[in-house]
């Protein structure tokens, strides 16, 4: 019985949490960007790069043919070894005005840090060297600001999706994040963005520079998220499909566990009780199954609390998904979702423990 009264105690947290999310995203408004509105906003556009050579022209493409043109480009090269610099040396002749820096110390967050400071528009926008942005991206981010003044903006991210199994259950998984992250930030507990797609006032970062946690490889989206929230600061997701920006799936699983143990590393120094409170949960609810399948080896009551558990979750995650469907653009996804369920707690536990007892080393 107690078995049971524990299971059903956190599947009616994780119900509340989903829940949160579901009115919180429902909440937020459609932005369609007015052509009337002007533009009085100077922006930089600041981008880390180390060994992009494969992707930076693609991003550079998309910049030149970006339907906004007045922005400032700062490129940040962090110690590439393979034909970066070269690219970056021929950009000014592609694009203007721009400016390419050599990082003088090593990791993704400095080089941004460094770009930053670099930067003379009072809206910076960072994305990745590997994304895609819509040709539409920087004038709805711009107008979106001038429309609702924010000190932070939360951009939509999606992945590509492909036929293979391994990609679109990186793709299911990344946009329950980031619809996650715009559903908390509508219901007004912002706890989620990513710096591949991200909006912040220049001032804004200046007064949360100390707040970084320059101890850590990765994470200075999230904890400048933390400090402008802390602060009072003024954050928002930005619901528009003509703000997307396209990242890449990671090619393999060695890849995919590496950046997601990263971005598990630095859960022990967030400071956020929303954050808090909602990794535990969902830590806990994915840990369940997992728990559950070993105490089944004592006993078969324990396979039907594990099958409800399991089923409960699952609905409730595709009930959430079908929410955001058509913004995100997904494709079928119910089958997926299903294959993702029954991994996900083994991945939770593999990934979570790993990160915690094993810091990343690795750039990004």
């Amino acid at each position: 019985m107690w078995l049971l009264t524990f299971c059903i105690f956190f599947c009616v947290l994780y119900f509340i949490l989903i829940s949160i999310f579901f009115v919180g995203w429902t909440k937020i408004p459609d932005f369609v960007p007015s052509e009337d509105e002007f533009i009085h906003v100077d922006l930089s556009v600041v981008v880390a790069c180390r060994n992009e050579e494969v992707h930076l022209p693609r991003l550079l493409k998309s910049l030149a043919e970006q339907s906004y043109k007045n922005f400032e480009l700062i490129l940040i090269n962090d110690h590439s070894t393979d034909k970066t610099a070269e690219l970056l040396a021929e950009v000014s002749g592609f694009l203007n005005p721009v400016t390419c820096i050599q990082a003088s110390k090593t990791g993704k967050k400095n080089a941004l840090c460094e770009g930053i400071l670099h930067a003379k528009g009072d809206l910076i926008v960072t994305t990745d060297a590997d994304c895609i942005p819509c040709t539409t991206w920087l004038e709805t981010i711009l107008r979106f600001q001038t429309h609702s003044p924010s000190d932070l903006i939360i951009c939509p991210v999606k992945m590509t999706d492909s036929s293979s199994v391994f990609t679109r259950l990186q793709s299911l998984e990344f946009t329950a994040l980031i619809a996650s992250g715009a559903g908390a930030s509508g219901a007004g507990m912002p706890i989620l963005c990513n710096g591949a797609n991200l909006a912040f006032s220049k001032v804004a970062w200046l007064k949360s520079r100390a707040d970084l946690h320059v101890e850590e490889q990765s994470g200075d989206d999230i904890f400048l998220l933390q400090s402008i929230k802390k602060r009072g600061g003024v954050i928002r997701f930005l619901k528009s499909e003509s703000a997307f920006v396209t990242t890449e799936s990671s090619g393999t699983l060695t890849e995919f566990y590496n950046q997601r143990r990263r971005w598990a590393s630095k859960t022990p120094s967030y400071t956020d009780w929303h954050t808090i409170v909602t990794a535990c949960v969902v830590f806990s609810i994915s840990l369940l199954p997992f728990f559950l399948l070993i105490m089944a080896t004592f006993g078969i009551p324990c396979w039907y609390i594990l099958l409800f558990v399991f089923g409960f979750k699952y609905l409730l995650d595709t009930f959430f998904l079908a929410s955001v469907r058509s913004f995100f653009q997904l494709r079928s996804f119910w089958t997926t979702a299903l294959l993702l369920s029954f991994i996900y707690p083994f991945y939770v536990v593999f990934v979570g423990i790993s990160a915690l007892l094993f810091k990343p080393l690795k750039w990004n």
